[in-house]
């Protein structure tokens, strides 16, 4: 695998995360879907072990959380305040995989932290 096939699905998912977060789309559950598939691609797609691990947390955190939000009716207050929990953890991870530098530990206990309680 290439540096620019590793480059792309972790601008992908930049691109998306920022496009959903300033349209105000960010916790829906097709938002939340659309991230979960690019962080998969991340999987698919990193050298480093780091990277996949961070990759596939925030896969299934997102998948999780669409998942239980699409299994039953939703409140607009309740997916706010899920998209309020969820920013911060995810933005990390993108960073991360974007060329970042952080602790993937870190990010990954601050993704399955910010689940929701249903989950955990």
């Amino acid at each position: 695998m290439t540096k620019s096939v590793i480059d792309l699905a972790a601008a992908h998912l930049k691109r998306q995360f920022a496009y959903q977060a300033q349209r105000g789309r960010f916790g829906s559950v097709d938002a939340l879907l659309e991230l979960a598939i690019s962080a998969r691609g991340c999987v698919a797609s990193s050298m480093s072990s780091s990277r996949v691990a961070v990759a596939f947390v925030l896969e299934r955190v997102l998948d999780q959380c669409a998942e239980d939000l699409d299994t039953r009716p939703v409140r607009v207050p309740e997916t706010a305040e899920l998209a309020g929990r969820l920013r911060h953890p995810v933005s990390r991870a993108v960073d991360y995989l974007s060329g970042g530098s952080d602790d993937p530990i870190e990010i990954a206990a601050a993704l399955i932290k910010a689940r929701s309680a249903r989950h955990r």
